[in-house]
């Protein structure tokens, strides 16, 4: 049975892992965080599951050890310098590596910025309450928005240390949606009318990670959205990895 190493506990990983159930495979997943694992499937003589982040050293040392015929990169699309180390350590190990890509969106009428400083500088120009759909990795910068306490809004997952992260950095508990998504319109639309949101800060998260929801809701109620760049990268599509995968197992498609 060959091995499969899948980076990102991302709705791709998941979906991958999924369809890879029926085949000769034996996946081993890696997902950053515990609230990443608790989204997954118990662990089975076809799955192991690891948690936590790793170096570079570590993913070298994991990808020679578990004797691995290919490694998937299938972490969120923002994640740039994870998978600059999960190539790097695939190329040293001598292993194929494939990065699975979630299909960009269209933005519409959202102003695009570089990275969150220019978020949080723009949100600084403009009026009224602004929600953060960003995550609670790189809320710093946000700090710096003029009273930022009462204008700003964060929507994290219900995490213990996301809400932690959140605190420490001086936002009300008042302010912090703890929800996972994603979220549909009518939600999306809810929320920003309930908070009086005038500006939307997220992530061009695709389809999967609700983008278009949001951007619909924020624009039928005439909220201002930004919208934070893409890295660039290439890669392959869903269903391309998943017929390189089963080529690789010997099925036919």
């Amino acid at each position: 049975m060959k091995k499969i190493l899948i980076f990102g506990g991302t709705s791709e990983g998941r979906r991958l892992l999924q369809a890879l159930t029926p085949y000769p495979a034996a996946v081993t997943l890696c997902v950053a965080g515990a609230y990443g694992h608790a989204l997954l499937p118990a662990e089975s003589e076809k799955l192991r599951i690891c948690v936590g982040r790793l170096n570079a050293e570590q993913m070298v040392a994991l990808i020679r050890r578990g004797n691995f015929s290919c490694i998937v990169d299938a972490t969120h699309p923002y994640a740039a310098a994870a998978s600059v180390n999960i190539k790097a350590a695939a190329s040293a190990a001598q292993v194929p590596y494939w990065r699975l890509l979630r299909e960009k969106s269209d933005t519409g009428a959202g102003i695009i910025v570089p990275s969150l400083r220019a978020a949080a500088e723009l949100i600084g120009d403009l009026q009224g309450a602004a929600l953060i759909t960003t995550g609670s990795k790189e809320l710093t910068v946000f700090t710096k928005v003029p009273g930022f306490k009462k204008r700003l809004y964060l929507r994290v997952l219900p995490a213990v240390e996301s809400i932690r992260a959140c605190l420490a950095l001086g936002f009300p508990a008042r302010h912090l949606i703890a929800m996972q998504g994603p979220f549909s319109r009518e939600l999306n639309k809810a929320l920003l009318q309930q908070f009086n949101i005038r500006i939307l800060v997220t992530k061009d998260s695709g389809l999967a990670g609700g983008f278009p929801a949001k951007k619909e809701a924020a624009r039928e109620l005439g909220v201002q959205l930004i919208v934070l760049r893409r890295p660039q990268e290439t890669g392959l599509s869903y269903e391309e990895t998943v017929t390189k995968i089963l080529e690789l197992l010997g099925v036919d498609t």
